[in-house]
């Protein structure tokens, strides 16, 4: 590798599996604005994290036909995340975290060995998840982690946090995501120029059970690499010369 490289994971899709919590939380918030349930599959074309970023366009959408800014009207967000958080309670998902993807560990190990640093990003704020990466023994793969924190307003904003903090003159962010929103902030986020410094960003979209997306939506997203395993991820990014 010609520069320094990140992986970046995104936590509830390519660490986690979050989507059927999502299906459960999102398809008792809609009742509560007299809406229909959506379907598993009507979800994964529009579900992000956190949860507010989807469901006021879907929610109010009247609104948001003439204000696209709407997502980040903090009095929405509150309101939306208010039901959420009782639901999640309700369903103690607050308290206990949900499965790690299948090969989650295999794949940090083999990722770390090749020379990339292992970077987690979520939008969920921390709570339980360092005692449950750590509990799990995975916590050790993981360089760093970017959290709501960096990622509240916008997904680019916590890229082009590692980017500002490392002050690097190339860095390279590899971003492995199962939601479409990730993937074009990846792209957005690529040929960044700062005072001499460069920043690549290459998109890899994961398309499996467990990504918030399905595959036409992630392909719709642009990502410059698609894969259906995380057991592919290594032979992918070395076709691309990405490792050795």
């Amino acid at each position: 590798m010609s520069m320094e490289t990140f992986l970046v994971r995104t936590m509830s899709d390519t660490v986690e599996t979050d989507i059927q919590r999502v299906f459960t939380i999102t398809n008792e918030i809609l009742p509560r604005y007299e809406m229909p349930p959506l379907s598993f599959a009507e979800l994964r074309k529009i579900a992000d994290g956190p949860f507010d970023l989807f469901l006021i366009p879907l929610i109010f959408a009247k609104e948001y036909q003439k204000d696209r800014n709407l997502p980040f009207n903090e009095a929405k967000r509150v309101e939306i995340r208010t039901h959420a958080l009782e639901i999640a309670r309700k369903h103690g998902f607050d308290v206990n975290p949900p499965d790690f993807i299948p090969g989650i560990e295999p794949s940090l190990k083999s990722t770390k060995e090749a020379g990339l640093r292992n970077v987690l990003m979520t939008t969920g704020g921390r709570r339980y998840k360092h005692q449950a990466m750590e509990k799990a023994g995975i916590g050790g793969y993981f360089d760093e982690i970017v959290d709501r924190d960096e990622t509240y307003y916008a997904k680019e904003q916590g890229l082009y946090y590692l980017y500002r903090k490392h002050k690097l003159p190339r860095l390279r962010i590899i971003l492995l995501s199962g939601t479409a929103t990730y993937i074009r902030a990846g792209n957005n986020a690529h040929g960044c120029k700062v005072g001499g410094t460069d920043l690549e960003v290459v998109t890899a979209a994961l398309s499996t059970e467990h990504s918030y997306n399905d595959e036409e939506t992630l392909r719709a997203a642009q990502p410059k690499i698609l894969i259906r395993s995380l057991n592919e991820l290594l032979p992918a990014l070395k076709e691309q010369s990405l490792v050795n």
